[in-house]
């Protein structure tokens, strides 16, 4: 089946203020995020209701003006006359677009995202049928949705962002980044080169009445909220108590302060002298981040790891997880072969905790980290990857995603990573020593 991609960008921006399409997010405009995710899912990008230089445009059918029904119009028509058998549409300010769409979408009939309608898939054949339905004075998406009977198909968990004003953007740019990444086969054919939107992972470090009370690694959106909702879960004081949080942004990370009650002091002070992961004062944000990031110890391990081992590890894992198919409510870590056994794994409600067991057994049976990979059916955080990469271990993947902070820590220590590691294909995120095959 051939597919034409279709970017909707006629719209005029007037919340965002200026030209929205041409925003720059992670270095590059919003335009052309969205051909890099269309490109590897269809067979040609055009780009409704605007010219661009290095895209086709076409214009809005039958005249502008039309909102996404015009620029949807435009593109049936080009597929139909040019041999496309359906269209995937993307607006312009939707992000990050996943290069899972046309599989997410695909199927019988036309389709769209339960919540960003105008991604969708649409049949070439429907184009008659539109162009008669806006002839009748039809305007709206939703009716031409309810008039195809359209598929939809929930997207809760892509995470995508609306950029309407300047502070969504600027939240996504907090909340999300490009890396590149490696798309292997297990087969060894060669891989293919892509972006990789990750969630970022930064420390935040909570201060109450200039103290430090905790540094936590998160996203650093919404901090006020997260900050108001820890305050209380922890019982350390009701709102009404608790005074707006003051945010600042640091070389590393971030420090939220907020002033509470008298009475909460004396918590604050245990907390304050028990901690063991800080090797500040802390009385400093700045130190208790730099604490965090402790540098790594490099990684000496190696091994050299044949890409039909990940499969066979992968086949493997649900026999290891007892606890997993009693309760669908644990993690598993093993520790594989180079050949792609695995040669013991553990079970635990938290991922961290399954590794630390699995660490631990190792260390019980006396068989060394450095002579295989572990297997984790979790995404990837930079809690695990440090631990992995303190334990010695050469490579660690997982069934999951990644954080970037999990990334550059891999890249810091010269561990390999893999991730969202399946049964035909993973993710190469950093292999310095071509491990891989």
């Amino acid at each position: 089946m051939r597919a034409l991609g279709a970017i909707l960008a006629g719209g005029q921006s007037r919340r965002f203020g200026t030209d929205k399409a041409l925003a720059e997010w992670n270095g590059a405009p919003l335009l052309t995020h969205c051909a890099a995710a269309l490109s590897p899912q269809v067979d040609h990008v055009v780009l409704c209701g605007r010219v661009w230089d290095g895209l086709e445009s076409v214009a809005d059918r039958p005249e502008p003006g039309l909102g996404p029904l015009g620029a949807l119009n435009a593109a049936l028509h080009y597929a139909a006359v040019h041999g496309y058998d359906a269209v995937l549409t993307v607006p312009v300010d939707v992000h990050p677009l996943p290069t899972t769409l046309r599989r997410l979408l695909d199927g019988p009939g036309a389709a769209v995202l339960d919540r960003q309608t105008a991604i969708g898939w649409w049949p070439t054949s429907l184009a008659t049928r539109l162009n008669a339905h806006i002839a009748t004075g039809a305007r709206s998406l939703e009716s031409w949705i309810a008039l195809t009977d359209a598929r939809r198909i929930d997207d809760t968990e892509l995470g995508l962002v609306n950029i309407n004003r300047p502070d969504d953007l600027a939240h996504l740019t907090a909340a999300v980044r490009d890396v590149p990444v490696l798309r292997v086969a297990y087969d060894n054919t060669p891989g293919a080169a892509i972006d990789r939107s990750v969630p970022v992972e930064a420390p935040i470090a909570i201060e109450y009445n200039g103290i430090g009370y905790a540094v936590m690694m998160g996203t650093p959106t919404d901090l006020a909220d997260f900050v108001t909702g820890f305050t209380i879960s922890e019982g350390l004081a009701t709102l009404a108590e608790l005074t707006e949080p003051s945010i600042v942004a640091v070389d590393c990370g971030w420090i939220v302060r907020a002033e509470l009650p008298q009475r909460s002091t004396p918590r604050i002070l245990a907390r304050a002298r028990t901690r063991v992961s800080e090797s500040g004062c802390g009385i400093c944000g700045i130190d208790s981040i730099a604490a965090a990031l402790a540098p790594l110890p490099p990684v000496t391990a190696r091994i050299s790891l044949p890409r039909a081992a990940v499969a066979r590890a992968l086949g493997q894992l649900r026999d290891h997880q007892r606890l997993g198919r009693a309760t669908g409510a644990t993690h598993a870590a093993a520790f594989c072969s180079v050949a792609g056994d695995i040669v013991l794994a553990r079970e635990d409600v938290g991922r961290h905790n399954a590794l630390d067991k699995l660490i631990g057994a190792l260390a019980r049976h006396g068989i060394s980290s450095a002579t295989g990979f572990v297997l984790l059916s979790a995404r990837s955080s930079q809690e695990l990857v440090e631990k992995t990469v303190r334990a010695g271990f050469p490579m660690l993947i997982t069934i999951s995603a990644p954080t970037s902070l999990a990334i550059d820590r891999a890249r810091e220590a010269g561990l390999a990573l893999a991730v969202i590691a399946r049964g035909d294909t993973m993710l190469i995120a950093h292999d310095p020593h071509r491990s891989f095959g």
